[in-house]
């Protein structure tokens, strides 16, 4: 199975393969953003409905996605349509799934 979704061939299945290999179940109650959405929830350790930059960074490594500052703060701008410095659940989700489109 990572063979197949591992598209370049690094042994990892990072987070825009993860959505790629979601969006192919044949489930309907598994989609991608459900398990963003769980993704979201692991993180969100005070299920407090944010999560923050350093937070956001975890999350990233976690995902085989390291990221640098500057990618961070790209990333925390393009997310937080608020600018409060936290993203939502639906900030995380429509982030992470623009920047698999991206790539």
């Amino acid at each position: 199975m990572v063979s197949k979704v591992d598209i370049n061939n690094d042994g990892i299945i990072d987070i825009c393969e993860f959505i790629r290999m979601m969006s192919l179940q044949q489930n309907p109650l598994i989609t991608p953003e459900s398990q963003l959405e769980d993704i979201f929830r692991i993180f969100d350790k005070g299920h407090s409905g944010f999560i923050t930059r350093d937070v956001l960074r975890q999350v990233m490594l976690s995902l085989a996605h390291p990221v640098s500052e500057e990618g961070l703060d790209d990333l925390m701008k393009r997310g937080d349509r608020r600018g409060e410095g936290r993203l939502t659940r639906s900030d995380f989700i429509r982030m992470m799934m623009n920047r698999c489109k991206e790539n």
